[in-house]
């Protein structure tokens, strides 16, 4: 048995919408067959998600929502939200499997049948409470987060997606029991439009919500800087038990919709951290999800670097993933994000864990 958990179903390939919608599963197919040409797949354990039900995503979202996704599914037309996330006929069940994905990897790790667990079809992380939102029909981060609330009395997510996760604030803004932490890209007019500073969470969730919010062109030193001087104290502060970490392919400097300048080494050297962290603790546990991506091959090559990273392989075929060099910030985009770190510095730091009596 390994250590790793790869979900998968090719059922996953089916959350792809038509014509030039820009999002599309070639991402989620290209990593499979990657796991194949790197000898990835002889080092995890490919698990089928459990078998879906409308109570997941129930732990979060409406009924009446749920079933007028349901209608629109039947249909195959029709709009989940303003006009991003339109339907086609079997986007219910191709949204409920990637969901499921996500809950059958908490499950996993609550079971200590795995240590790790990556569903490359999750990160779902716009849809709302009552609403789809950016191409996310069902948020399967916040609904394995109250799952993992079941197990576990300290979850935090570490969201890379270089659009905000609104959905996800939004649903658990003021959970007591969750770290959220979002690096996007922030300026006016960018969607969502969310993701301040000031976004700190409310009531029990109170300085548990953390946006880094980046202007564009950061580049990986400069976002290396932020994590470290605002992502890691914080996590430290919080001490998870489990850590769910949103790889989103949109903040590579490739990508056609953020303008992000990410290279795949500043991705793994974020993830390297956050992997070394939760092995000293938070017992090694460490949920991978997918999350947007528009570049499908640098979308690709990110998810399955994150992989290698927590099995801890490193050869020629997975160096061969890796852009040829890191990406460096201008000076005065350096300089936006030192005003950044500034304005979070100000904030507190989430409660620590009681001490064991």
């Amino acid at each position: 048995m390994h250590e790793t958990a790869f979900i998968w179903s090719d059922g996953f390939l089916n959350y792809s919408f038509p014509g030039d919608h820009p999002f599309k599963s070639y991402r989620e197919k290209k990593v499979r067959e990657l796991l194949d040409v790197t000898g990835l797949s002889n080092f995890v354990t490919l698990i089928e998600p459990d078998p879906p039900t409308e109570d997941q995503v129930l732990s979060v979202h409406d009924r009446e929502y749920v079933n007028l996704v349901k209608t629109l599914s039947i249909k195959g037309e029709g709009l989940l939200d303003s006009g991003d996330t339109p339907a086609f006929k079997g986007i219910f069940e191709a949204s409920l499997l990637r969901v499921s994905g996500t809950i059958t990897a908490v499950r996993l790790i609550a079971e200590g049948k795995f240590v790790h667990a990556f569903n490359v079809g999750g990160g779902l992380h716009h849809a709302k409470r009552n609403s789809a939102s950016g191409f996310c029909v069902f948020n399967d981060v916040a609904i394995g987060v109250k799952k993992a609330e079941k197990k576990f009395d300290r979850v935090a997510i570490v969201d890379l997606d270089g659009h905000h996760a609104d959905g996800t604030q939004q649903l658990l803004y003021s959970d007591p029991r969750s770290l959220k932490v979002s690096l996007h890209m922030y300026h006016r007019g960018f969607f969502p439009g969310t993701g301040d500073v000031d976004e700190s969470g409310e009531g029990e969730g109170e300085n548990l919500t953390v946006n880094v919010p980046l202007p564009p062109g950061t580049g990986d030193e400069a976002y290396l800087l932020a994590f470290d001087e605002i992502v890691m104290p914080r996590l430290r502060a919080y001490s998870p038990q489990l850590i769910f970490v949103v790889l989103g392919g949109d903040s590579h400097y490739s990508d056609p919709l953020v303008e992000l300048k990410l290279s795949t080494h500043g991705y793994m050297q974020v993830l390297k951290k956050i992997h070394s962290f939760a092995e000293s603790r938070s017992g090694g546990r460490l949920i991978l999800l997918g999350g947007g991506g528009y570049n499908y091959d640098a979308t690709a090559r990110i998810w399955t670097l994150g992989l290698a990273e927590i099995l801890g392989i490193d050869n020629d075929s997975i160096r061969s993933l890796h852009d040829p060099f890191p990406t460096t910030t201008i000076p005065f985009t350096y300089n936006k994000v030192l005003q950044v770190i500034e304005r979070l510095k100000e904030l507190p730091l989430p409660p620590s864990p009681s001490p064991v009596s």
